[in-house]
């Protein structure tokens, strides 16, 4: 007698169909996240790339090398003298404490300056007073007093004979000489005299190394002007070969 064989059971559609997982919207948006982020870093690794083989291929310019002298008054009511400074790097400007224009943007690039490099032995700046028989002694060590300067602070600020000033700024730092505003052009009384307004870099061995135009009608080129000089002083100080 034969065994009737038994039929197979009816298959449950349901139960045969693959399992479809559970969609969950933080899981998607969390990769999403995780791909920005990646693409994020991606792009800030190549700009930090290229700014840095721009330094490299960039070389800072040099100029003349100073060639003179300047012994004069300083804040403190000293004598000196700048080739006291032989051996450092050093940032010179044209200022004078009652200026109307740009003088105070060029003490602001001065100060991020010292905010940055201050402490350093081989750094140190100048500012030179335009208008002397204002700028006295007194003026000037109030005036850098009130911008958070110690007595102590490597930054000069010299007064003097005015001629004597303005020589050394025109004939051995090659800046453009001081001129008389005309009185219909004065934007206030003491708006006296027009006057260079570039910052200039100077390195250990005494060669300009850059003139820098902070103070500028233009916005971008001042931001250009400003992130530069930062980045110059920083790699001169930071690489005497340069």
């Amino acid at each position: 007698m034969t065994t009737p064989q038994s039929q197979p059971e009816a298959e449950n559609p349901e139960a045969s169909a693959p399992r479809q997982a559970a969609f969950r919207p933080w899981v998607f948006w969390l990769g999403i996240a995780g791909i920005c982020l990646l693409l994020i870093g991606i792009s800030v690794s190549a700009r930090l790339s290229l700014e840095k083989q721009h330094q490299v291929a960039s070389p800072i310019a040099r100029y003349h090398k100073i060639d003179g002298d300047l012994t004069t008054l300083e804040r403190n009511g000293k004598m000196v003298s700048l080739s006291e400074l032989n051996g450092k790097v050093r940032v010179i400007a044209n200022i004078y404490t009652i200026c109307p224009h740009g003088c105070a943007a060029v003490i602001g690039e001065m100060l991020k300056l010292e905010k940055k490099f201050g402490n350093r032995a081989d750094f140190f700046q100048i500012s030179i007073s335009v208008v002397p028989e204002r700028d006295t002694v007194d003026m000037l060590g109030s005036f850098a007093k009130g911008i958070g300067l110690l007595p102590g602070s490597h930054w000069w600020f010299l007064t003097g004979e005015q001629q004597k000033l303005w020589d050394y700024m025109t004939d051995v730092l090659k800046l453009d000489p001081a001129v008389p505003t005309p009185e219909d052009e004065r934007l206030n009384p003491m708006d006296i005299y027009s006057h260079d307004l570039r910052v200039v870099l100077v390195d250990r061995e005494g060669y300009v190394r850059g003139y820098y135009s902070v103070f500028h009608p233009e916005r971008e080129v001042a931001t250009v002007m400003s992130a530069t000089l930062q980045s110059d002083v920083e790699r001169i100080l930071n690489d005497p070969k340069l």
